[in-house]
């Protein structure tokens, strides 16, 4: 059994079609951007206002033209509060850069001192390749 195991393990490790996720971490601090480089690929967020929670809030995303946003959603880090879903509400692509426009909403907890996360997913559907991003935020009642 304990063989066995060890061999698929060492099969799926060693087969080319299994791809190694590569993230990145980044800060959102008020309405700052937070950059994000991955082999030698920038992403961005821009939260459009201060994060409240049970307001409606906008995320400016920036990302090259060749990926595409495959998953988007928003976690809490300190509590559960399940995940938010991000709305596109407009996006332009000038060849290099889209440059996108979200909507969301958080709940809200007893937790005084919030935090969440923004997980993103983008995938180049030329190459497969896949980069995710961690984007994180508080929010203070």
């Amino acid at each position: 059994m304990a063989v066995a195991i060890l061999i698929a393990f060492a099969y799926v490790y060693s087969s080319p079609e299994v791809k190694i996720q590569q993230g990145a971490q980044c800060q959102l601090v008020g309405t700052q951007t937070c950059v994000a480089v991955l082999q030698d690929r920038q992403f961005s967020a821009r939260l459009l206002q201060a994060a409240e929670v049970e307001e409606e809030l906008y995320i400016e995303l920036a990302y090259p033209s060749q990926y595409e946003l495959q998953q988007s959603y928003i976690q809490g880090i300190n509590m559960y509060m399940g995940q938010t879903a991000l709305i596109k509400t407009t996006s332009r692509d000038d060849g290099e850069i889209n440059l996108a426009q979200y909507m969301f909403f958080l709940g809200a907890c007893s937790e005084r001192n919030m935090r969440w996360q923004l997980v993103l997913l983008f995938v180049n559907p030329a190459t497969l390749d896949e980069k995710r991003l961690f984007f994180n935020f508080q929010t203070h009642f």
